[in-house]
């Protein structure tokens, strides 16, 4: 496929089954995820903890964790799109072809990953990799089963945090990662105990893909799952807000040790009770922005985000080595909240920018071609 635009009316997905506003709803919401991971990024890096508008301290409150398990959503749903076209014909060698090209892509976003980690420790494109290689497995299976491997993710890593020490390698604190570089601390940061390790943050884009294959493009049965997840989004939201909820479940006093026993299990690492709200989000993120996407079609803006969510890769990477590269060997890098979220906003609005101008010639981001080439 050539890198040349003719024109664009859809998403990036090569195999996309779906065209038109509809995938730009999934490109939508990927440069929205793109856009709060920036954010909270950049807070992080920058430090940016100190006092701030009120306004701003309950911004961040309130994005926090929530932009990266959205991200690992949409991509699995991005694969299942990727590969809808070879799940249809029932081609087993087009369905080979297509798990073969992922497992590629995949190890490619590793390499770049660990690149990129020199730059930024909070690097998610290496477990990114691994997460799109483990999805793979399950791309042509019926779709109860991605929910099903979710699950199973997340019992392994409740197992592993009870036999694992999750501080070895951040011995020196939760900034970098000792011996990140070796054999041993590669796999406990990939698999065990890094900032997103495979488990148990595989469960996300495995719920992805199984949302994917819902009648969420179609618009009755989107509507009928907004109806359902909305709800349950603000309800576990508001209810997050109190502390005296997880408290109940950390320390719940029932009178039945085995029930005390369960409500305790939900708490404990991973916490299934918060990542099933991180959850909870990023699928009515995505139910939302496939919703907009609907009714307004033909908005510059929708259409610009869509755009620039198709360059993802490229702006993720570009938001780290452009700039937190350079802020880090000037020794700038410690700056206060607002000065964290106008940077944040001002390399968003380059990035949207960026990937408007740029797509009238190419189809493709720089890294996205790139990554093509490589893998095919």
């Amino acid at each position: 496929m050539s890198d040349f635009k003719d024109q664009v009316t859809h998403s990036g997905l090569d195999d996309a089954p779906r065209k038109g506003h509809r995938i730009l709803g999934i490109d939508m919401a990927r440069s929205l995820a793109i856009f709060f991971m920036v954010i909270e990024n950049y807070k992080n890096a920058m430090e940016a903890d100190g006092k701030g508008p009120g306004w701003l301290v309950w911004f961040f409150s309130h994005i926090e964790g929530r932009a990266a398990p959205a991200f690992v959503t949409i991509m699995g749903a991005g694969l299942a799109l990727l590969a809808h076209k070879a799940l249809e014909s029932g081609d087993s060698a087009l369905r080979r072809d297509s798990t073969l090209r992922i497992i590629k892509r995949g190890v490619f976003l590793v390499v770049l990953g660990i690149f990129n980690y020199q730059v930024w420790p909070g690097d998610i494109l290496h477990f990114y990799g691994f997460y799109m290689v483990l999805c793979a497995l399950f791309l042509f299976r019926p779709s109860w089963t991605s929910l099903a491997a979710a699950a199973l993710v997340m019992i392994v890593a409740c197992f592993i945090n009870r036999i694992f020490d999750n501080k070895i390698g951040w011995e020196n604190g939760h900034i970098w990662y000792n011996g990140y570089l070796t054999p041993g601390g590669f796999v406990r940061n990939t698999f065990l105990n890094g900032y997103h390790p495979v488990f148990p943050w595989t469960a996300y884009a495995l719920v992805g893909m199984w949302l994917a294959r819902q009648p969420v493009f179609e618009k009755e049965g989107r509507r009928r799952c907004l109806l359902i997840f909305i709800p349950i989004t603000l309800l576990f939201e508001f209810a997050m807000t109190f502390p005296g909820f997880l408290r109940f479940f950390r320390h719940p006093d029932m009178g039945v040790a085995f029930a005390d026993g369960m409500l305790r299990f939900l708490t404990v690492e991973p916490d299934l009770i918060v990542m099933s709200a991180r959850q909870l989000v990023a699928i009515s993120a995505i139910l939302v922005c496939l919703e907009l996407a609907d009714r307004f079609r033909t908005s510059r803006i929708i259409n610009a985000l869509a755009t620039t969510g198709r360059m993802s890769l490229t702006h993720y990477l570009a938001h780290t080595t452009l700039v937190l590269g350079p802020m880090l060997i000037l020794d700038i890098l410690q700056q206060d909240r607002m000065t964290s979220f106008l940077i944040s906003c001002g390399f968003f609005a380059a990035a949207v920018t960026f990937s408007v101008l740029y797509s009238r010639r190419y189809t493709l981001g720089p890294l996205e071609a790139l990554m093509r080439r490589v893998t095919g």
